[in-house]
């Protein structure tokens, strides 16, 4: 692969990082320049696993650092995101994904307007632990980790919906709750993809120089400016996601 070409993905590497570390929405980037550099689809999707995992990895461990975990919550929900996502690999790599790509995006819609419609969702502390929010909290560690593996984009933003909406937590702490999911599920993904050879080892690790730095920017402003700018930037980067995956049902 030319150079030149390995410098763009780097850069679109960079603004993924930033805005996944954040409210998750990095493959819409990531995906469509791994396909655009001209990888066949299951390479560019085994690839940007590889991606993935740097920005997740990087950014769990800023927020880590910054005590916005509830380790142990977190940590026993990681397993079942990267066991998920290694069945929602294996799957993709026989089957198509159309009608999970549809029903995903009608998940955007709802998503966005929910947010829209209330203007207190994700700006107070309402956290609830209690043991049918955790099973709660499992389920939908198992299903974002299928979706995960089988698709990709998206996974992010639905694990921060999901954080607040099930166990009422503020955006800042969701946040930080999601990564260590979609690095669990990248994790998953990667093993299989790199099992069954549908990994570039040269762009994959190239790429992820950029998003590694910017999920470690992104992280970082995100705990020092605080949820105040996460709302209206998971509404844009949803909507985005959603126009992106229109486009990519469209021509499938």
């Amino acid at each position: 692969m030319e150079p030149e070409v390995l410098v763009l993905l780097v850069l679109a590497g960079l603004v993924a990082g930033f805005l996944d570390s954040i409210v998750g929405g990095g493959g819409v980037i990531t995906l469509p320049a791994l396909l655009a550099a001209g990888l066949p689809p299951h390479l560019a999707v085994g690839t940007n696993k590889v991606v993935g995992t740097g920005a997740s990895s990087i950014a769990t461990w800023n927020y880590a650092r910054a005590g916005l975990l509830r380790r142990r919550l977190a940590w026993s929900l990681f397993p079942l995101s990267l066991v998920a996502a290694m069945v929602g690999a294996a799957a993709v790599l026989r089957l198509r994904g159309e009608f999970i790509l549809a029903a995903v995006m009608v998940v955007m819609v709802v998503l966005t307007t929910y947010i829209l419609l209330r203007p207190r969702f994700g700006a107070v502390d309402r956290t609830d632990l209690s043991g049918g929010t955790v099973l709660a909290l499992a389920a939908m560690a198992l299903a974002a980790g299928f979706y995960d593996g089988l698709l990709g984009p998206g996974t992010g933003n639905l694990l921060l919906f999901g954080f607040v909406a099930i166990a009422g937590m503020p955006f800042l702490r969701a946040a930080a709750h999601g990564r260590v999911l979609n690095f669990g599920s990248n994790v998953g993904a990667l093993a299989l993809f790199a099992w069954a050879g549908s990994v570039d080892w040269v762009v994959g690790p190239v790429m992820a120089v950029g998003t590694v730095t910017g999920a470690y920017l992104g992280s970082r402003s995100n705990i020092r400016a605080g949820a105040a700018w996460v709302r209206p930037l998971f509404v844009v980067v949803t909507l985005a996601l959603f126009v992106r995956l229109a486009a990519t049902y469209l021509t499938t």
